[in-house]
């Protein structure tokens, strides 16, 4: 059936060889003229019937040979006519009568393909020469067909093996001054997305377009290319931020514009997908920013796929049924409570599967409802929630202060259940950490059952298999896991349309859920999406906000400080934004966590696909939220550990102007002009601030990874400044240190920083290692950081932080890795000790469990999860134009 489709047809038409089918049919009637007659060329073909389909093929392939073809009806007045002066006659289909003997000249070939088309006085006469279905068109035609599916079985194969990219770059035309993002960003039109897929060898059939300029990519791609090498691994981290900001969701892009449209190699970048929150806030968007950003980036900062609205959705699920299982069981009898649990139809009752999971976890066998002793009926349908002890929040992706505690249940239907509560930013969520750390739906659903939603009165942990709502969430989830492919601005993988503004890259983007789109690419909670120099896009969850390129991106988390935005000039230095408690400063399209209360990384999946895209020669960039000692420990100790990937360099951020405030330099007021020190060159204020620079050179060394510093250059950095930094980073260990303007100057900026990467890479990798042995006891993983990272002299528990690792090592999560909240903006856990603070206790004020996500998190003093508004919000500058449906105010 495949020959004879429309779309088939036009394959052929076209002469596309290699991607149609010579219809069965039409081959034998070719071949059987070929035997006939060697020389075909110049004669004239008539084409008898109305089999469109067959009618065409036999047009186009006669053609080729040189004949002249001439269709016609078996009711043509001119029939007779034409069959006279015919070379060939070819009976497409039955007619309402038999073909006269008189009318086929001698020595004409008539070629049946019908069943006794052609009258029997025809052979007696000898006047033509008939090869009828039964002799020679069907027989043939049969063999043909079966060569068709052994070739499409072949073409099939080949398709199933990595491809080769084609992409094509656009020349970049940076302009100076620096325009606006929005400027920048809508001076390119995206290629569509489809197009750019196909040139980074991804199947149709594995892409979900949501609209012209941004898709999903199915897991399918993993299993396809699973024999096919992974790519080299690269991380960005930066020094521990400032108000004044890194950029490193910049330098992300910038590197990855400059591997593949300058240096040739094909690349990825895996950012986190923004949220909501920071856009209409404080830190506005995370697309990156100047020439080195995701585009359309309004696009990328607004909604994306939906996959922090998917996390809000099945989050808020649990939060209800949680509430509305205390309600029932309050009000209930036992047998009350299972009819309702276990209703009859049709005079019939049944568990459903979730439901025999969770007798199969008490130790009752029988699966018989009638069987159920009145105790097994009661443990089974009472969870027997502590309404004090429910540790389940909902969330919403808006930074809202008003609902850091809220009391619910006030409404007279809920019968005096009220108890206190509150509202977390949904990037916070612990699913948005799954989607960031899962491999699969089956890995994903899994995870969702096992998260821990509080626990009884007895003191046992109570399940989201327990309240048989795990199903319903994968249902909610299963798009959202898929990363998001996006492109940046420059090396528009290979031509967008024109546009006057650059290349651009492919972007995966992951729904950071923990954002396939982060950034770059991006992913849920975790950075994700994807974002190859084409762009992807992966799930939302816990971490800063980012992005991607040729870019996969995640979903969600505030955005980046550094260059990008609104013009240098511009941009007003807000110094009283801390979101959560600790304030994620960038967002991407995967969405993620935070990263100073979750691990702040771009989805697994997103990297995972990227590295399969990429080849073997090829690079995915990743991007770990905050500092070093934030971000990236927890890549290495908790992101590694469960994706099994070893990243062969890391690329650590820094800015002279954060390296002045680490030195000591005065602080800064939202809103008010940079103080002189910032601004003027000041040796002394850098050369001292490197010491945070030297302490994050000596944290990735701990795991044996090689450092390239990139030092994200401003107008006002001066010479000798950069050159001091540059020289203060080789001697403390780093392969390499660069100067990088890709903000200003797009990929051919970050060249240099390209090429340091590119040899780092070439060398021998060192020998990669976890800073400490899931085995050992919580109290001492704890420690390991914080005397190894941090640098604090040891550590404090509260009475409340032991009791709950004494109770977290009996319910057996001892041997889960440890994701410190901790504020982002010091080493310490003081947030004004800049530098490198020495001869501090760090104070454990709580210990909790992200058991479906996969990890404890310590609390190192107050961390809010529900950022606020500030008294001048960014919607205060968004608007909408009405007529081009244009908006204004985006950054």
């Amino acid at each position: 059936m495949l020959c004879v489709t429309d779309l088939n047809i036009g394959r052929l038409v076209q002469g596309d060889v290699t991607a149609s089918f010579v219809p069965p049919v039409a081959g034998a009637v070719v071949e059987l003229l070929g035997r006939h007659d060697s020389s075909v060329e110049g004669k004239m073909a008539v084409i008898v019937g109305e089999n469109k389909a067959l009618e065409l093929a036999l047009q186009v392939l006669m053609q080729a040979r040189g004949m002249v073809v001439v269709s016609s009806a078996w009711n043509a007045e001119s029939l007779q006519k034409q069959v006279l002066q015919a070379d060939v006659v070819v009976l497409a289909s039955a007619g309402r009568g038999s073909l006269p003997p008189a009318w086929v000249r001698p020595g004409a070939a008539v070629i049946n393909c019908g069943p006794a088309l052609v009258s029997e006085e025809l052979r007696p006469a000898g006047m033509a020469v008939e090869m009828s279905v039964a002799a020679g068109v069907g027989s043939l035609a049969a063999a043909l067909r079966i060569q068709n599916v052994v070739a499409s079985s072949c073409r099939w194969m080949q398709e199933q093996q990595y491809r080769q990219w084609t992409l094509r770059c656009l020349k970049l035309q940076p302009l100076a001054p620096v325009p606006s993002d929005i400027e920048i960003s809508r001076s390119q039109v995206p290629k569509a997305v489809a197009l750019l897929a196909g040139e980074l060898g991804v199947l149709p059939e594995e892409l979900e377009p949501y609209g012209h300029a941004k898709a999903k990519v199915r897991l399918s791609l993993l299993d396809r290319l699973a024999a096919q090498p992974d790519g080299k691994y690269v991380l960005v981290a930066g020094i521990t931020p400032t108000p004044l900001g890194e950029g490193k969701s910049t330098v992300t892009i910038g590197l990855v514009q400059a591997l593949t449209a300058h240096l040739k190699l094909n690349s990825f970048a895996c950012l986190r997908q923004p949220s909501q929150g920071p856009t209409f806030g404080v830190k506005g968007g995370a697309a990156g920013g100047g020439y080195a950003q995701v585009i359309p980036m309004e696009e990328f900062n607004l909604h994306l796929t939906g996959d922090i609205h998917a996390i809000t959705a099945a989050n808020n699920l649990v939060a209800a049924a949680v509430d509305a299982r205390i309600l029932h069981e309050a009000t209930q009898s036992d047998r009350a409570l299972f009819n309702r649990l276990v209703p009859s139809v049709n005079g019939s009752r049944r568990f459903s599967p979730i439901q025999i999971t969770r007798l199969q976890r008490l130790g009752i066998s029988e699966t018989n409802p009638a069987s159920l002793s009145p105790e097994e009926v009661s443990s089974f349908v009472r969870l027997d929630l502590d309404p004090e002890k429910v540790t389940w929040q909902r969330v919403v992706d808006t930074n809202d202060r008003f609902l850091r505690k809220i009391t619910v249940g006030q409404a007279n239907t809920e019968k005096g259940h009220v108890r206190q509560t509150q509202f977390d930013i949904a990037v916070a969520s612990e699913i948005m950490a799954i989607l960031a750390l899962t491999d699969g739906l089956g890995d994903m659903r899994a995870r969702l059952g096992r998260m821990v939603v509080g626990s009884s009165r007895a003191g046992q942990p109570v399940t989201a298999d327990d309240l048989g709502v795990t199903g319903a969430l994968a249902v909610l989830m299963k798009d959202a896991i898929k990363p998001t492919l996006m492109q940046t601005l420059e090396v528009s993988l290979w031509t967008p349309e024109r546009g006057t503004c650059g290349e651009t890259f492919p972007l995966l983007t992951l729904a950071s859920l923990p954002v396939f789109p982060a950034r770059e690419l991006v992913r849920a909670g975790s950075p994700a999406a994807w974002c190859m120099v084409g762009m992807l896009v992966p799930p939302a969850g816990q971490r800063e906000m980012g992005a991607g390129l040729c870019v996969f991106t995640d979903g969600a988390g505030p955005r980046r400080g550094g260059q990008g935005g609104r013009r240098e000039s511009e941009r007003p230095v807000r110094a009283d934004w801390v979101p959560r408690g600790g304030g994620a400063r960038r967002s991407s399209p995967t969405p993620a966590p935070f990263a100073n209360i979750a691990h702040g990384n771009s989805s697994v999946l997103a990297d995972k696909l990227a590295l399969k895209l990429v080849g073997e020669d090829g690079f995915v960039v990743t991007e770990a939220g905050f500092g070093a000692d934030i971000g990236m420990e927890k890549f290495f100790n908790i992101k590694c550990r469960s994706s099994g990937l070893r990243p062969h360099v890391v690329v650590l951020v820094a800015t002279v102007r954060a390296l002045k405030m680490h030195g000591g330099g005065p602080n800064v007021s939202a809103g008010a002009p940079l103080p002189r020190e910032y601004i003027d060159e000041n040796l002394g204020l850098v050369e001292d601030g490197c010491s945070n620079l030297r302490k994050q050179i000596e944290i990735a060394g701990l795991f044996g990874v090689p450092v390239v510093v990139a030092l994200n250059v401003f107008k006002t950095d001066t010479e000798a400044e950069v050159d001091l930094v540059c020289r203060v980073a080789k001697d403390c260990g780093a392969r390499d240190a660069v100067a990088c303007h890709h903000w200003a100057q797009g990929g051919r900026g970050s060249v240099e920083l390209a090429k340091a990467v590119r040899d780092a890479t070439r060398q021998e990798r060192g020998h990669f290692r976890f800073l400490y042995d899931l085995q050992m006891p919580i109290v001492e993983k704890i420690r390991t950081i914080a005397q190894k990272v941090y640098g604090a002299d040891d550590i404090e528990l509260s009475p409340e932080a032991e009791s709950k690792i004494a109770y977290f090592t009996e319910q057996g999560f001892a041997s889960l890795p440890i994701c410190m909240a901790k504020t982002h903006l010091s080493l310490s856990h003081m947030p004004d000790k800049k530098g490198v603070p020495t001869g501090f206790i760090l104070p454990i004020r709580d210990v909790r469990a992200s058991i479906g996500a996969g990890f404890i998190y310590p609390l190192v003093g107050t961390m809010s999860t529900m950022p606020g508004l500030p008294t001048r919000p960014c919607f205060y500058d968004i608007d909408l134009d009405p007529v081009t449906e244009e908006i204004t105010g985006l950054f």
